[in-house]
C-alpha cells in the first residue's frame, strides 16, 4: 500500500496545480475584461491576442475530436 501513497500524492498535487492555473486564468480574463484590453496567449507555439470574452468562450468549448477523420 505504501506504493500507492506518492502517486496518489503526486496525484492530488497535479490536480491542485491545474486548479491553481485554472483560477489564474479565470482571473486573468476576468482581469482584462474590466480593464477593456486583449489577453497574450500561447498556442501551438504562437503568440495570440485574444478578447476575455473568446478566452473563456474556448476554454469553455470541449475539445476537439481527434478521432473524427478515421471514422471515414
Amino acid at each position: 500500500m505504501s506504493a500507492l501513497a506518492p502517486t496518489s500524492s503526486a496525484s492530488r498535487t497535479a490536480q491542485a496545480a491545474l486548479a491553481a492555473l485554472t483560477r489564474a486564468g479565470l482571473r486573468a480574463a476576468e482581469d482584462a475584461k474590466r480593464s477593456d484590453t486583449y489577453m497574450v496567449v500561447a498556442e501551438n507555439g504562437k503568440v495570440l491576442h485574444i478578447t476575455p470574452q473568446e478566452f473563456l468562450r474556448e476554454r469553455d468549448e470541449p475539445p476537439a475530436q481527434s478521432n473524427a477523420k478515421t471514422s471515414d
